[in-house]
């Protein structure tokens, strides 16, 4: 009787590797029929030409020979790239897609099933919840916030103007948006700009999420072994990987059991809160159709994700938009006019919420610059269906990336001059010609980024704000920055920007 089941055993485990192994040769069969770049390793890849590392020149030579598709060879594993609006389109609006890939499954120890991972029904119920977040009168109450966190962040630079110093934005910015986040998500004011490294504050929360990000990219970019979760648990970074995320979920769990807590307190004192006051309220009170709340986890999960998508995306869009405003000092002189036009008159440079639409001309530099370097140049999905590209069908199941950097330098789509900072592309008239999938800086369909107008508020505030005081000028001599094309796209070296500040009136 035991042979039989053993052989039984042997014959299953047998099948199911015939059809996996019959599976992939199929798909791989399917995908060499794309076009792709020349000059890929058996193992490697392209992995040692792009677009990782160097990669950048890479990336740009390469949309301009393929245009619409092409198969990138992550190692010995076919990638197809989507880099044009009309072979992205189907799976942005999901008609063959909605699904992310198992890419994002690295995320999971650390953000659970929060919004930028979870699928299906989870996720619909949750982003309909969460939705209320980002209304207009919630969004109202962050914009003061973004004006207290900047302050910290403008005495350092007045400090180094002062010095006669260089000043390296990234890192302040980094430190400023996380005060934000906190804030604005949890009504928590850290002391992270000024660095009180304690374990009450928010900088260990940070150095907690560096960490992370580092461990993933690892994996991902650096030694595809670890992707393996025995052989990751197994390395000598697992240890510190670990720690990393159960600090972030012990943080993340604290303030839900404490708001939880608070909220309880003020409903049975008979003073109750009945709007949101931010995000954390917002979790702890959210209601679906049937009466049913988030639970412990699904807020842990909510809470983290939030942490992390709303501070590193934001720096790093801000640290490029500077540094094309340092390149360009005729943008950055229209917009510091239209700042001094706006404020004129007042006593305060604080920008309030009835500014920010004003704010025209920076609006058209930001998103020039969000399509420059979006901050996060690649997603990708798997696919629910076939997808027919350019007469090749690429089977279900197969996971797809979509390059929003090669989209937005796409020059059957932006024109030979896309390498340009050109903030006039976004003039009204020019929008009206563009098709609405060739610029996503914030993805797009039903999956597009939840907090976008957030952030775009956000660094109009900065900007606005930095702008008064100081005109920025590119060190000369330094070489053009380059980005990382990994999970998000942040300089490779440091910005070092020249500070001038600027006369205060009489």
């Amino acid at each position: 009787m035991l042979w039989q089941v053993v052989f039984l055993a042997l014959v299953l485990v047998s099948l199911m590797v015939f059809v996996s192994v019959r599976k992939s040769i199929s798909k791989r069969h399917a995908l060499k029929k794309l076009p792709s770049p020349p000059g890929a390793h058996w193992l490697y890849g392209h992995d040692r030409q792009g677009p990782f590392d160097p990669g950048y020149k890479w990336l740009i030579d390469t949309v301009t020979a393929f245009p619409r598709i092409y198969t990138l060879w992550l190692g010995p594993t076919p990638l197809p790239m989507l880099v044009h609006p009309e072979t992205i389109k189907p799976l942005l609006m999901g008609t063959v897609s909605n699904k992310k890939s198992e890419f994002y499954e690295l995320f999971f120890d650390w953000v659970g099933e929060g919004l930028g991972t979870a699928e299906g029904a989870k996720w619909k119920r949750n982003r309909r919840l969460l939705t209320r977040s980002f209304n207009l009168d919630i969004l109202r109450t962050y914009t003061p916030v973004s004006n207290d966190c900047v302050e910290v962040l403008l005495e350092k630079m007045n400090q180094a103007a002062v010095e006669g110093q260089q000043f390296e934005m990234y890192s302040g910015l980094v430190l400023c948006t996380y005060d934000v986040i906190l804030r604005t998500a949890c009504s928590y004011k850290s002391s992270c700009q000024i660095r009180q490294i304690d374990q009450e504050n928010g900088f260990n929360v940070l150095s907690a999420c560096e960490a992370l990000l580092q461990f993933i990219q690892l994996r991902q970019y650096s030694n595809r072994l670890l992707l393996i979760p025995w052989i990751f648990r197994l390395s000598a970074n697992y240890s510190e990987y670990r720690n990393a995320f159960q600090y972030l979920r012990k943080f993340a769990g604290k303030l839900v059991e404490e708001r939880k807590k608070e909220l309880s307190e003020k409903a049975d004192a008979g003073d109750p809160i009945t709007k949101p006051r931010d995000f954390l309220d917002t979790l702890v009170m959210a209601r679906d159709e049937e009466g049913s709340g988030l639970t412990v986890k699904e807020m842990v999960d909510e809470v983290n994700t939030f942490l992390f998508a709303g501070h590193e995306t934001t720096a790093t869009s801000m640290t490029w938009f500077l540094y094309f405003l340092s390149k360009h000092p005729e943008h950055q002189t229209k917009i510091r006019e239209e700042v001094e036009e706006i404020l004129a008159g007042r006593d305060s440079e604080r920008i309030t919420v009835k500014d920010l639409s004003r704010l025209e001309y920076m609006t058209m530099a930001i998103k020039e610059s969000l399509r420059m370097m979006p901050a996060g140049p690649l997603i990708s999905r798997t696919l629910t269906a076939p997808y027919t590209v350019d007469g090749v069908t690429i089977p279900q199941g197969t996971m797809v990336g979509i390059c929003l950097h090669q989209l937005h330098h796409n020059p059957t789509v932006w024109g030979d001059d896309h390498m340009e900072y050109k903030p006039s592309r976004f003039l009204p008239e020019n929008v009206a010609k563009m098709d609405p999938f060739s610029y996503s800086p914030f993805s797009a369909g039903s999956r597009n980024c939840i907090g976008q107008q957030f952030a775009l508020n956000e660094m109009k505030v900065f900007t606005a704000r930095i702008l008064k005081r100081f005109r920025l000028k590119w060190v000369e001599g330094e070489p053009d920055l380059m980005p990382s094309m990994t999970f998000v796209s942040k300089p490779m070296k440091p910005l070092y920007i020249n500070l001038e500040a600027m006369p205060k009136a009489s």
